[in-house]
């Protein structure tokens, strides 16, 4: 008998074996899973394990779906984990909360594989610093304890990972479909966060409003209260209906797809009016107007100084609208937007003072603590465990209080070559991806690190990742 008349038996054996294992697998995974779903106390540890199980199987048949998996996942956490909760009654530790962190880390693996933390340039080792000082942050015994360090792994690291994502397995192909994907949801979750507005909240959103306080989620405004949509907070939700405005005029303003994209635009417009969330609506505009600068080729300082001026005639533009008479929570709402828009350097308006002061404060904190104190102290990790939180709502101020000079430092690299590169490869190529990166990284400025945005935290890490390959292959 030949070799090759052994070697394929054998082979055939194998794949039978693999698959005969695959199958034991899956079926003590499922009943596993049914037997702990059975009872309502664990309906939260069944979900997280059967989403796990589904991860790791996902990753090793095909990285790129399981990517976009992610995505999906984390649009529809918040509410996912507040329907949970009526079923399954509260809980301290949430686990559902573990399973993007897992398969962001099986990502990480296979990015590795292929090439992620290879040929690394400048951009690419200030994330490598800001990561490893962010580990080192989990053993600061300023912030409280152990546990809190740990915990705020999930709201600092995590996030991070995605860079090399990015960079290992995000090809132009793979990132444009993320990013249309982004577009594509943010369509329900505008149409989820209308609804929340103008016929009311579902049962299981007024539950949440309800158990945690409308006023501590700073969704109140006035008597009304802020839309969430399927996201954990006000904020998160504007945000990410930004993210799909960008994408959707980057990738819709071509002359033959303009009349197919005005609805979806007109809409997204609409839900972030709407959403009384006036930040995003100032960095949504400058989003816009740097990619407008970029597809024209001009320098990235005239560019930033135009946006500027554009934003001035933005306010200038809301001033001569005028708040609406009418009653109702959609006219509080709308009121609460024109007026901060129309005065933007009113410290009232903004709440421009508070959010300087705390600026400040947490950046002349690293003078007295120039080592930081710990990653778990600006998050909600450190009222968890026993902390004293010390957010300061921007990236540049928390990382300045958690991981002291250094960290800063790191991170302020990481933000202007971020900046530089992902404009100057929109400039040369002037097409709709490198378009909808630099528009991603402009609505999310000053919040890459805020993990507490969990659908949104990944995505200008991700594009952070594909720009620093892309230069690379450039190189």
């Amino acid at each position: 008998m030949t070799t090759r008349a052994l070697v394929r038996p054998l082979a055939l054996w194998a794949d039978g074996a693999r698959a005969a294992a695959g199958l034991v697998f899956l079926a003590v995974a499922g009943a596993s899973v049914g037997w702990l779903a059975a009872d309502t106390l664990n309906l939260r540890l069944a979900l997280a394990a059967a989403l796990a199980t589904l991860a790791v199987g996902v990753a090793t048949v095909s990285p790129k779906a399981l990517l976009v998996g992610v995505v999906v996942w984390l649009s529809a956490l918040g509410t996912l984990r507040r329907v949970v909760a009526g079923v399954a009654g509260d809980s301290s530790y949430d686990l559902l909360l573990l399973v993007g962190p897992l398969a962001l880390a099986l990502l990480v693996a296979v990015a590795v594989t292929r090439g992620g933390f290879a040929a690394r340039g400048a951009l690419a080792n200030a994330v490598l610093a800001l990561a490893v000082l962010s580990l080192a942050g989990v053993f600061n015994p300023l912030q409280g304890s152990l546990a809190a360090g740990v915990a705020g792994l999930l709201f600092v690291f995590v996030p991070m990972l995605a860079f090399w994502i990015g960079r290992g397995l995000c090809t132009d192909r793979t990132l444009r479909l993320v990013l249309l994907l982004v577009a594509a949801l943010g369509i329900p979750a505008a149409l989820y966060g209308l609804a929340q507005t103008f016929l009311g909240f579902p049962a299981w959103d007024t539950a949440w409003i309800e158990k945690v306080g409308a006023d501590y989620l700073g969704l109140l405004v006035g008597a009304a209260i802020r839309p969430f949509s399927s996201f954990s907070s006000a904020a998160e939700y504007a945000v990410f209906v930004a993210l799909a405005l960008v994408v959707w005029v980057a990738f819709g303003f071509r002359s033959l797809r303009i009349p197919f994209v005005i609805a979806p635009i007109g809409l997204l417009v609409t839900a972030l009016v709407v959403s009384s969330t006036r930040g995003a609506v100032v960095v949504a505009a400058a989003a816009l107007s740097l990619m407008a600068c970029a597809s024209r080729r001009l320098p990235i300082l005239p560019g930033l100084a135009l946006s500027a001026v554009l934003l001035v005639g933005l306010s200038a533009g809301v001033q001569r609208i005028g708040t609406p008479d009418s009653t109702g929570a959609a006219s509080t709402l709308v009121s609460h937007q024109i007026e901060g828009l129309a005065d933007p350097l009113d410290p009232t308006a903004l709440n421009l003072g508070v959010h300087l002061s705390l600026i400040g404060s947490g950046l002349r904190s690293a003078l007295d603590d120039p080592f930081g104190v710990g990653i778990g102290s600006v998050n909600l990790a450190a009222v968890k465990f026993g902390g004293e939180i010390r957010s300061t709502e921007a990236d540049p101020s928390n990382i300045a209080v958690a991981l002291g000079i250094p960290g800063l430092v790191a991170y302020l690299l990481i933000v202007v070559l971020g900046f530089r590169k992902a404009y100057e490869l929109a400039r040369r190529r002037r097409d709709a991806l490198s378009l909808a990166v630099l528009g991603v990284l402009a609505v999310t400025v000053l919040q890459w690190l805020n993990g507490g945005h969990y659908a949104v935290a990944v995505l200008p890490w991700l594009v952070l990742g594909w720009v620093d390959r892309s230069s690379a292959r450039r190189r």
